[in-house]
């Protein structure tokens, strides 16, 4: 149920249970909602990435698309046929060299159209496509490849399409909206264009894994019952009143000896050898506004982990939130989730996390991997802002969740330990909370 929330998607209804629900039967539901309904009218689906040879635009546009966006004359204007591809590219070409400028390290690049071709679409989806019949369903897919001399610290880009959105219910049709995915250095962003803010500029990130994500304070170590200082403080004053002793100096002398041996090691509290130290105690509480904060932080790293492509560096960067069997359930569900959506044509995420409040319910301890280590509880209400686009369409939507999470102090530092979510609940504008008996297919976040 956690990697529900992960992922910003799960069954939008309320539940007042705290029962935990298995995340496969969560995420195999909302893959299926994700293919229900494609959209009328134009659409185009956009992709940046960053490779080491070149900077690449990945689009795939309907003909009604391509058709408001240059004059392409062919023999049967419900479709493109392959044999008509080598006259396109070139029209391509000259329209995105002109009307999408690309600057690497702020020199202007122009693209070479290649890899183009077009679907087959399935009959049945027809009828969904009301207004643009076959010329909504039939698609040309084609990268625009920017040669990289080196690897770029910056790159600019300025989408130049918007054509209207004919399922507008406003008489003057408003442009549509462009999502696309940026994806550099193992990283994925989310970008909305529009016509009022069409450009982008990425950045290369410094730093690795850890650059990303937020620091989250140590555990306290475990103290001694009796710190070495102490014990070094009694062997000095041993040492000095048996030494004055065996000189046969005064009782009083050999007394005050072995006070100031001790009183020096107790003044400057040396470290001391470890072999000193005996017994071992707790270590101190947190304070509940730094039990809080150390929580958030790890709940935020654990919504970053899934920023990464690689699934081995989503792998790591969840390590370093999340620990036990609940890591391993988390990233599986959650791989699953995005491997349905992927094959469905639908892309879902987050985009921000939103704490709302966090109390600490309690501190002590906790049994885990055969010793005894140092816990708390906390009961969170936080907010994700999530992004679903399919069909070149995006939808914006926000869940609110309650939860009860167990945070554990390990080896490698604080880890979320167990977590279930009690509630789940569709808070964004447009919607009274009602929960529909079939949601439609931009219902999951």
């Amino acid at each position: 149920m956690l990697a529900a929330a992960i992922a910003g998607q799960g069954d939008c209804s309320t539940t007042a249970d705290a029962e935990r629900t298995r995340m496969d039967v969560v995420f195999g539901a909302n893959g299926a909602e994700s293919t229900r309904h494609p959209q009328d009218g134009p659409h185009c689906d956009l992709k940046f990435r960053v490779t080491p040879e070149a900077f690449v635009a990945e689009i795939s546009m309907n003909l009604v698309f391509l058709d408001w966006m240059l004059q392409f004359p062919r023999e049967d204007g419900e479709r493109i046929d392959p044999s008509e591809l080598p006259q396109l590219a070139p029209l391509l070409d000259a329209y995105f060299a002109a009307q999408m400028p690309v600057t690497v390290d702020r020199v202007r690049v122009a693209p070479a159209v290649r890899a183009m071709t077009v679907n087959d679409p399935d009959e049945v989806l027809l009828p969904l496509f009301p207004i643009s019949g076959w010329r909504g369903l039939r698609k040309v897919s084609f990268e625009l490849a920017f040669p990289l001399k080196a690897p770029p610290g910056e790159i600019s880009v300025v989408w130049p399409a918007y054509p209207p959105d004919l399922l507008s219910v406003l008489a003057a049709k408003p442009p549509l909206e462009i999502a696309a995915e940026w994806t550099a250095d193992g990283l994925r962003s989310q970008l909305l264009f529009t016509r009022d803010e069409p450009g982008f500029t990425w950045h290369r990130p410094s730093g690795g894994i850890d650059a990303r994500l937020e620091a989250v304070p140590a555990p306290a170590a475990p103290r001694p019952l009796v710190p070495a200082w102490t014990t070094l403080a009694f062997v000095l004053f041993a040492i000095g009143f048996g030494s004055a002793a065996f000189a046969r100096k005064p009782p009083r002398v050999a007394l005050g000896l072995g006070l100031l041996a001790a009183a020096v090691a107790i003044v400057l509290r040396p470290t001391g050898p470890a072999f000193l130290a005996f017994g071992t105690r707790a270590a101190p509480q947190l304070a509940e506004r730094e039990a809080a904060a150390t929580f958030e932080s790890l709940h935020a790293n654990l919504y970053r982990a899934f920023d990464y492509e690689d699934e081995r560096t989503v792998y790591d960067a969840l390590a370093r939130s999340v620990s036990g069997g609940l890591l391993e359930e988390t990233y599986l569900s959650v791989r699953r989730a995005l491997v349905m959506e992927e094959e469905g044509g639908a892309m879902s995420r987050v985009v921000a996390v939103r704490p709302l409040s966090t109390a600490v319910e309690s501190q002590g301890e906790i049994e885990f991997d055969g010793r005894r280590v140092a816990a708390f509880t906390i009961s969170a209400r936080w907010q994700v802002d999530g992004r679903v686009t399919h069909w070149g369409h995006a939808h914006e939507r926000t869940n609110e969740y309650d939860g009860r999470f167990t945070v554990t102090a390990e080896r490698d530092g604080w880890r979320i330990h167990d977590a279930e979510i009690t509630r789940q609940e569709r808070v964004d504008s447009g919607t009274d909370g009602a929960v529909p008996a079939i949601p439609p297919e931009d219902e999951e976040l």
